[in-house]
């Protein structure tokens, strides 16, 4: 049945600078193939270590 749903092998995408995450937990909102925000999001920790 996921094969009728998706028509492509892109379900969603993002892209974020890394260096301008702040630390903590973040909703990072996703797009669809044509750029358009989705109903997607993706729950994240953020932890920046130098090293």
């Amino acid at each position: 049945m996921d094969d009728e749903r998706l028509g492509d092998d892109l379900a969603a995408w993002a892209c974020f600078r890394l260096d301008r995450l702040q630390p903590g937990v973040r909703m990072l909102h996703l797009y669809n193939s044509n750029g358009v925000v989705s109903k997607g999001v993706l729950l994240v920790r953020i932890k920046k270590t130098v090293s």
